[in-house]
């Protein structure tokens, strides 16, 4: 029970300055020059200038023993391949991805110079060296992922030299393949104090009676369960799950926040906010409930999570089946998807006769989620249980979901452990044109496809547009290439159970196990992916774009009250907010604090909050208190300095607080002053030597506070 979330699908769209097409240098199955003679060769043979004219040529996957497409000669202890390609380092990103599937373990040089080794002890490497370990199985097929920095490459010709090493003389097999390319950003945007996804991790925690957010950052009760309607009467359901932001006019200040319900029967609220610039509080407006009262819909069922689509409607998705029904319509009553009207709180009429129907051609299964390209035309989305598949249905007319064909993911080879054994899939078409098969979708597709164990959200990143899903019950969230009716570069992105990852932290350097418990996914217009999780720890992660498993690149943001998971992630257009929900705090939790200084009041009701850099969210006192920087200011001076300043208040300010940001997000300095002072000295040498520029956050009592830039002379 309980879950998901939905990215908005028009995701804004990036500076140029920031994406840099994926390009293959070299991809899969290339051709190689390899010598295969199983005897020692000098060791100038990895040289851009060593003559390879005379060696063997051939596609990848190049060896013997397993499926291959050149089979060189068995038996081999060491066996050598070299490749030549040309690039214009103009062309490069600032780290290029090598992807080899090695059995047994590997060397690699560029232009002579060795780059990677993996599987192969440290030292000395020569002919008779075996790998470590014997790789077998689905290791036998992965492409493991490797950087080379940019500035290993020459402009012109290049070099990859490649020594393959059996783990014994007598293996049955041996086997190559690899292939070169651009990764999808370049540099990442360096974090600038000024967005959502900017700050220093949290440190790992068990769950405590609070919500626990990076310092950099606020948050805001906007709605909680059993709260009074506004309109329409009744109160505010539970188990807060789906949470969309719809904007008005795209405005990122003004808009719908639509909450789904995962109870029985379901529900979803309908409410209207805008954001008070003056108080740096959001405000609510209006909220009423869903209207599912037309006797065509029956009723919605545990609305768990769900979408927004581009022409600026909810869907929402209930995520339990029935075998009733009772309005005798012909249609199974709960298990759809059913396309809701921020504007006016209803659902839009589906059927062909007019009345209000749920979207009977995307399927009956318990729904999590759903995301739409921006282009308005596919749609993908998964169900936990039943056939925990992966489904992408393509609209017959843009911007209509009620009609198009429907297809379920089938990998070439399965997984191995949780992993993909191969990197490419089919999508295999559902029968969904009549009701028998609408009612059936499940069934149908049983066959057809891979199960994934508990598919909770699917998104589609704003940089490469692959195709990202997670899966609950495997610990992991997955990516592919969507190419029309196959896929490619299918591989585990980030995740497994005991999968370990490194962070900074205040506390300095700390390391966190992944965890179980995969559950929403939404991206920021950056393409760091966000992961929230119901289980385990319950954690909020931030994944980077440039993330491999290889070269993890994860952040800890969040940590929910004791007894609850968040749910339901979506930001506002320009990300300075992101809104999520609460779901099934303990009763006995009622200590935590939000933005407006207020006591939030949990026990055991759910909850939908916005979170913000402390910069775009609150005061330090109750609701509607006007900033207190309003009347009173700080100077930083001189400002630019070689570290030594004196933050002035004219006016006096009591227990003031001052944080220091480097470039890149990281708290650097932090110190609280008791008593009221009109003037403090501070030295900043040390920091500003380490970063040139700093973002000071000075607060104090009586909800002041003001951000300076601090620059180095």
């Amino acid at each position: 029970m309980k879950r998901k979330l939905l990215t908005i699908a028009a995701l804004a769209m990036v500076s140029s300055s920031l994406l840099n097409a994926q390009t293959f240098i070299f991809n899969k199955n290339a051709s190689w020059k390899y010598n295969d003679g199983n005897v020692a060769l000098a060791s100038q043979w990895k040289d851009t200038t060593f003559d390879v004219s005379a060696w063997s040529q051939g596609n990848g996957p190049l060896g013997y023993g397993d499926p291959v497409t050149t089979t060189t000669a068995t038996g081999l202890t060491t066996a050598y391949f070299a490749k030549d390609f040309t690039v214009n380092l103009n062309d490069l990103s600032t780290t290029m991805e090598l992807g080899v599937m090695r059995d047994d373990g590997i060397v690699v040089y560029l232009n002579g110079e060795e780059v990677i080794r993996d599987n192969m002890p440290a030292g000395v490497i020569d002919f008779s060296t075996l790998s470590s370990t014997i790789i077998d199985g689905a290791a036998e097929s992965v492409y493991n992922v490797f950087s080379i920095p940019k500035s290993k490459f020459v402009n012109g010709t290049n070099r990859i030299s490649i020594e393959l090493h059996n783990r014994s003389t007598t293996s049955s097999d041996l086997r190559i393949d690899a292939y070169l390319k651009t990764v999808g950003t370049t540099t990442p945007v360096p974090c600038n104090a000024a967005h959502i996804s900017c700050f220093t991790s949290i440190v790992p925690t068990v769950q405590t009676n609070k919500l626990i957010i990076p310092a950099e950052h606020k948050y805001q009760l906007i709605l909680k369960e059993g709260d009074n309607y506004t309109e329409g009467g009744g109160l505010v359901g539970g188990q807060n799950d789906f949470t969309a932001y719809v904007p008005k006019n795209a405005s990122a200040t003004n808009g719908y926040l639509s909450v789904n319900h995962e109870t029985n029967p379901g529900g979803v609220t309908m409410a209207e906010i805008n954001y008070n610039s003056s108080t740096k509080l959001w405000q609510l407006t209006k909220s009423r409930a869903v209207s599912f009262s037309a006797p065509s819909l029956v009723q919605t069922i545990r609305n768990c999570s769900g979408g927004i689509t581009p022409w600026g409607t909810v869907v929402t998705a209930e995520e339990q089946t029935t075998s009733s029904d009772v309005n005798a319509d012909g249609m199974k009553d709960y298990g759809w998807l059913v396309e809701i009207d921020p504007a006016t709180a209803q659902v839009i009429s589906q059927n062909a006769d007019g009345s209000k129907g749920k979207l009977w051609q995307m399927g009956i299964m318990n729904h999590e989620n759903v995301v739409i390209n921006n282009a308005g035309t596919i749609a993908y989305y998964g169900e936990d249980g039943g056939t925990h598949m992966v489904y992408k249905y393509v609209m017959d007319t843009p911007n209509n979901l009620s009609s198009g064909n429907l297809y379920v993911l089938k990998l070439d080879q399965g997984l191995s452990n949780g992993d993909p054994v191969a990197t490419t899939g089919v999508w295999v078409q559902v029968p969904n044109k009549m009701k028998a098969d609408q009612n059936n979708t499940a069934t149908l597709a049983q066959s057809l496809g891979t199960s994934f164990n508990g598919v909770e959200d699917v998104d589609i990143s704003p940089l490469d547009g692959k195709i990202y899903f997670t899966a609950k019950g495997l610990n992991k969230v997955y990516r592919l290439q969507d190419n029309g009716m196959t896929t490619s570069q299918v591989e585990t992105f980030v995740g497994g159970l005991t999968t370990n990852y490194s962070f900074d932290t205040a506390q300095g350097t700390k390391t966190e196990a992944w965890g179980d418990g995969n559950d929403n996914l939404t991206f920021d217009e950056l393409g760091n992916l966000w992961v929230l999780q119901d289980g385990g720890k319950n954690y909020i992660w931030v994944i980077a774009p440039d993330h491999t498993q290889a070269n993890p690149k994860v952040k800890l943001f969040a940590s929910m009250p004791a007894g609850s998971e968040p749910t339901g992630l979506t930001f506002t257009p320009d990300h300075k907010f992101g809104f999520f929900s609460i779901q099934h705090p303990d009763s006995t939790i009622s200590t935590d604090i939000d933005a407006t200084g207020n006591t939030i009041d949990y026990k055991g009701k759910s909850a939908t909050i916005v979170v913000a850099l402390k910069n775009n969210l609150g005061t330090t006192g109750s609701l509607g208190t006007i900033d207190a920087q309003a009347e009173n200011t700080v100077t930083v001076a001189p400002n630019p300095t070689s570290g030594m300043v004196k933050i002035n208040s004219p006016k006096g300010l009591k227990d003031i607080s001052v944080t220091a940001y480097s470039i890149d997000g990281k708290i650097v300095f932090t110190k609280k002053f008791s008593g009221t002072n009109k003037s403090l000295d501070l030295d900043f040498t040390s920091q500003l030597d380490a970063s040139r520029v700093l973002i000071l956050n000075i607060e104090a009592d009586g909800g002041f506070q003001q951000t300076v830039k601090l620059l180095k002379k």
